[in-house]
C-alpha cells in the first residue's frame, strides 16, 4: 500500500528550531508593503462527502496570456490570465498530479487514469489521447520531439510529442510498501534521463531506447527513501536527494558521489547567481555555495517549504501551511505573508509565474492569481 496525503502533510508540517535566526513572529510587526495584490481566484473544488476531503496536487501553467489548470471536477480550464474569463473547458473526468506543459501549439497533459491529452492550446480542441496503463505522475518533458513522462507504477515512458505514439517503456520493481505519492519529474540532459523513483535510487537511462546506464542508491532507511524530487545539474554535477536522506552532489555522467550535504531539502533548489537556495520540510531556507557549503540558515516557521521562486525582484516561498510569502531576495528578510483562507490549505503543487502574474493553487482546489 501508498501512504497518501495526511502523511505528506505530517511530513511537510514538521517544523524544527534551530540556531538560525526567525524571520515570522506571531507578535512582530510585518512591513505594510503590498506586493501580492489580488488578481482574481477561483473554487475548483469538487463535489465530496463529508469525511472525504479532495486534496490537490496539480499545478497552474501561464503562457501566452492564458492560465491553464485541471480543476476537480475533472475539467482542463484555459483562462484569460488577467481577468480570469474562461476561454475554454474541456472535460477529461480524472485528477491531475502534475502541471500541464506547452509544445509549440499543443498543451500536453495526463490525468490520474492513466490518460495522456494533447490539445491545441488556444481551442482546447483534441489533437490525440493515449492510455498509458497508470496515473500520470509527473510533468512531461520534451527533447528534440521525444517525451517522457513519470507513472505511478514506477514506469517511465516515452513516446511522439507530436502523435503520442509509443516509443518505449522502462520499469522499475519497487518492493517498499511505505512509499509518498509523489513522483520525481524526469530530466533530460545530454541525451540521457535522470529520474529518481520510491526505492530510494537515482537512475540515468538512454533517452532513445530506455536502456539503463547507471544507477545509484541514496537511501539506507527502510522508510520513507523515495526519491521524488526533479534532479538538478550544473557544470556536470548533479544534485539529489531521497525524503529520508541527505543532499548528494553527484558526478552526472557516472553517478559518483562528490559530496555529501548534511540536510535534506524538500524540493529542487533555486540557483541564485553561484549560489543555490534550498528549502526543507522543517521550514527552513538554507543558501550554500556550489559545493553545498551552507552560508546561512533561515527558519521562516511557517510550514515545509513547497516551493521558491524569482518573482519579480522578490524571492516567494509557498508551504504546507498554505503561507505565500514575499522575500527580499539579496537579504531573504520578510516583506509580506498571505494565508490562503482554509484551514487545511496547503500548496503541494508548483506556483507559476509569467509577465507580472503569480498562479498559486492551493490543496484546497482554491486557484489565487495575483499581479
Amino acid at each position: 500500500m501508498r501512504f497518501f496525503l495526511p502523511l505528506l502533510v505530517v511530513l511537510f508540517c514538521s517544523c524544527a528550531l534551530s540556531e538560525k535566526f526567525n524571520l515570522v513572529s506571531h507578535d512582530s510587526q510585518i512591513d505594510k508593503k503590498i506586493i501580492l495584490r489580488h488578481a482574481w481566484s477561483k473554487n475548483l473544488d469538487p463535489q465530496y462527502d463529508s469525511g472525504n476531503l479532495p486534496i490537490n496536487l496539480s499545478s497552474p501553467l501561464l503562457h501566452s496570456g492564458m492560465l491553464f489548470v485541471g480543476s476537480g471536477k475533472g475539467q482542463m480550464i484555459a483562462y484569460d490570465a488577467q481577468t480570469g474569463k474562461v476561454l475554454w473547458k474541456e472535460n477529461d473526468k480524472g485528477a491531475y498530479h502534475a502541471t500541464p506543459m506547452v509544445y509549440k501549439d499543443q498543451i500536453v497533459y495526463g490525468t490520474n487514469l492513466g490518460r495522456l491529452y494533447s490539445r491545441h492550446y488556444l481551442t482546447g480542441k483534441i489533437k490525440y489521447a493515449v492510455d498509458l496503463g497508470a496515473s500520470i505522475e509527473s510533468e512531461v518533458v520534451v527533447h528534440n520531439g521525444m517525451a517522457v513522462v513519470h507513472l505511478r507504477n514506477y514506469q517511465i515512458t516515452s513516446f511522439d510529442i507530436e502523435t503520442g505514439k509509443i516509443f518505449w517503456a522502462y520499469k522499475r520493481s519497487v518492493p517498499h510498501l511505505t512509499t509518498l505519492q509523489r513522483s520525481s519529474k524526469p530530466l533530460i540532459w545530454n541525451n540521457k534521463i535522470y529520474v529518481g523513483f520510491a526505492d530510494g535510487y537515482l537512475v540515468n537511462i538512454s533517452l532513445e531506447d530506455g536502456v539503463l546506464q547507471w544507477e545509484k542508491k541514496l537511501s539506507t532507511s527502510t522508510k520513507f527513501v523515495d526519491v521524488d524530487n526533479t534532479p538538478v545539474i550544473l557544470n556536470n554535477r548533479l544534485y539529489i536527494n531521497s525524503l529520508a536522506g541527505p543532499i548528494y552532489m553527484l558526478e552526472a555522467s557516472t553517478g559518483a558521489v562528490l559530496r555529501q550535504g548534511d540536510f535534506s531539502p524538500s524540493r529542487p533548489p533555486l540557483l541564485l547567481g553561484d549560489k543555490y537556495l534550498f528549502g526543507t520540510f522543517d521550514g527552513e531556507l538554507i543558501l550554500t555555495d556550489l559545493n553545498l557549503e551552507i552560508i546561512k540558515k533561515i527558519n521562516l516557521n511557517v510550514g515545509g517549504i513547497t516551493n521558491i521562486i524569482l518573482w519579480k525582484e522578490y524571492l516567494v516561498v509557498t508551504t504546507s501551511r498554505g503561507h505565500v510569502s514575499i522575500l527580499n531576495s539579496k537579504t531573504f528578510d520578510l516583506i509580506e505573508s498571505k494565508h490562503l483562507g482554509h484551514v487545511n490549505s496547503s500548496v503541494f503543487g508548483d506556483v507559476a509565474a509569467a509577465n507580472g502574474i503569480l498562479a498559486v493553487y492551493s490543496s484546497r482546489y482554491r486557484l489565487y492569481v495575483y499581479r
